[in-house]
């Protein structure tokens, strides 16, 4: 397995958190709940968690050129250190996957946290974008984020952000770095936002509302979507036509309520691609959405704070069991290139404890396009997964 500069760093990073620290030794160390290791000296805190996500997938049809497939990895390999000193905290998450074969950094941030129900944050983190694309993959139902959100959702990226909360509404918003034009070396920017509201917000009931828009400065950079359809070792097979783009802006509406054990969350994405005047690319408006209920059959019931859904901590014994449905669409198509696709998925997991989950999907997958061979349009898919957090 290859170690590029990037691990490197992360070592000096983590080392630097421990700066955070007034002595390099702990007064106190002890394992918390299914939460990692934590450390104690004097004011400062420090926790090291993790997670070890292995997947296996076997698919046939428009996911692997007619022919069945099947593959296992190492999804997510990842190692996360948060440091705390009163008013301020650090945080280095470095991941191992199959996919990249590198350690590469995923959060790496500064956050100030010295104002009431107010944070800013320096560094490497989420953009504040999509219900489900600001959840932690452990904690979502599916064992892929729905295509839409692969496709839109910016994820992390180094920048300013700042969060507020006042009740049950929150804000969090801030300036990212989009990427490097190749030609001038010009670094270009995005500016992101997401509110949230809760209007109702009990012990045993819950409903979720959010919006979110993201104006993004391409300069001159390519656009274009190319996604696996919801199957991580498979083919790329959600495709559209690539514009020079002079700016892209997201939108993203969302939804979702709990009632006890059952839960039903949706999201709408858009991306509306402005071409560059010189190129002579037309531009372009690409849009997607998923719909999802799941329901646990042991009577258990998801939390929630901040603006997202948190994990789901087991009371008994023998465990969790919440099946679930979901719909999703992504439509990539315009200007007479591009693919649409829909998604459905059943499944089924299983929560052994707060730390281990089992999960299994089935996804059924249709596409069209002109650019779609008609005798090879659908295809199905068998995903399982092993998590095991630390």
């Amino acid at each position: 397995m290859k170690f590029n500069h990037k691990f490197q760093l992360s070592c000096v990073a983590v080392a630097c958190l421990s700066t955070l620290s007034p002595s390099s030794v702990a007064d106190e160390a002890r394992t918390t709940s299914g939460d990692g290791i934590e450390l104690k000296q004097g004011d400062a805190i420090f926790k090291i968690t993790g997670r070890i996500l292995f997947d296996y997938d076997y698919f046939d049809g428009v996911h692997n050129n007619g022919k069945s497939g099947r593959g296992t990895e190492l999804r997510r390999g990842r190692v996360h250190l948060k440091g705390t000193f009163k008013k301020w905290e650090g945080k280095i998450q470095v991941e191992l996957n199959d996919q990249t074969e590198r350690a590469q950094f995923k959060d790496a941030y500064i956050r100030y946290k010295g104002w009431d129900n107010v944070s800013l944050t320096l560094g490497k983190a989420k953009e504040p974008f999509s219900l489900e694309v600001s959840e932690s993959s452990k904690y979502l139902a599916t064992i892929e984020r729905a295509m839409a959100s692969e496709a839109f959702g910016p994820s992390r990226s180094y920048g300013l952000g700042l969060f507020a909360q006042r009740g049950n509404a929150t804000f969090a918003g801030g300036i990212y770095a989009e990427g490097q034009n190749e030609e001038d070396n010009q670094e270009t920017y995005a500016w992101t936002g997401r509110v949230t509201y809760a209007p109702l917000l009990t012990k045993d009931a819950i409903i979720h509302l959010g919006l979110a828009g993201s104006f993004r400065d391409m300069d001159g950079s390519d656009y274009q979507i190319k996604e696996r359809a919801e199957v991580h070792k498979a083919n790329k097979i959600v495709e559209s036509g690539t514009t020079v783009a002079d700016n892209v802006f997201l939108l993203g509406l969302e939804a979702a309520a709990v009632f006890g054990p059952f839960s039903l969350r949706t999201e709408y994405m858009r991306a509306d691609v402005e071409a560059q005047s010189e190129s002579g690319d037309k531009s372009a408006d690409y849009d997607g959405y998923y719909v999802e209920a799941s329901y646990f059959l042991t009577g258990d019931s998801r939390k929630y704070k901040g603006g997202r859904f948190r994990k789901l901590k087991p009371p008994k014994a023998n465990g969790a069991w919440q099946v679930l449905a979901r719909f999703s669409n992504l439509d990539a198509h315009d200007n007479n290139e591009g693919v649409e696709a829909d998604n459905i998925t059943l499944g089924i997991n299983y929560y052994a404890s707060q730390n281990i989950r089992i999960s299994a999907n089935y996804l059924m997958t249709d596409i069209e396009g002109s650019d779609v061979n008609p005798n090879e349009n659908d295809g199905e898919t068998l995903s399982f997964r092993f998590q095991y957090l630390f």
